[in-house]
C-alpha cells in the first residue's frame, strides 16, 4: 500500500527528529524530552510535545520564559524542515508573547504553522498550549533563513 502525503510527513519529521538531534543526555533537546505529537500536511504545521519537569521552573514555580522560548523555535524549526526537506535553516528572529504561565506537572503542545516558504525565507507562527487545559501558554511569529 502507498505511504500517504501525511504519513511520509509524519515519518520524515521522526526520522529527522532522530537525526538531528543529539542523543547526549547532557543536551537541552535530551533534557527537555522532546516527543512528536502530530502532524498536518495540508495545514503545513508540526505539534511536539514537552513535559514540563521541576528543573525547568522559575522562582515562581512556573515555567522559565528561555524554556517555552526553546521549545518554540525547536519546534519551529522542525516545521521549516517539514515543507522545505532542508537542514541548514538558521533562525533570524524569534518573536514571543507570553500570555499564561506553564505549570509543573503539565506539558507544553507547541503547533508551528508555516505560513510562507519561499526561496530564502520561511514564516512560521506558533502557539504552545497546556495540554491539561488547553490554555494558550505563548504565541510566537519566526522567520528563519534557508541557507542551502
Amino acid at each position: 500500500m502507498e505511504e500517504t502525503m501525511q504519513e511520509q510527513m509524519e515519518r520524515e519529521i521522526r526520522e529527522s527528529m532522530d537525526k538531528l538531534y543529539p542523543k547526549d543526555p547532557d543536551h537541552l533537546y535530551s533534557k527537555m524530552q522532546i516527543e512528536f505529537y502530530s502532524c498536518s500536511y495540508e495545514k503545513k504545521s508540526v505539534t511536539l510535545r514537552f513535559p514540563i519537569q521541576r528543573w525547568e521552573l522559575n522562582h515562581m514555580s512556573t515555567v522559565h520564559g528561555g524554556i517555552i522560548a526553546a521549545a518554540m523555535d525547536t519546534t519551529c524549526g522542525t516545521a521549516v524542515r517539514s515543507v522545505t526537506g532542508k537542514t541548514m535553516i538558521p533562525t533570524i528572529n524569534l518573536n514571543i508573547n507570553y500570555i499564561s504561565p506553564g505549570m509543573d506537572g503539565d506539558a507544553m503542545l507547541v503547533t508551528a504553522r508555516a505560513d510562507r516558504a519561499g526561496r530564502r525565507i520561511c514564516n512560521i507562527s506558533a502557539q504552545c498550549k497546556s495540554e491539561k487545559t488547553g490554555k494558550l501558554i505563548a504565541t510566537a511569529a519566526a522567520n528563519f533563513m534557508i541557507a542551502e
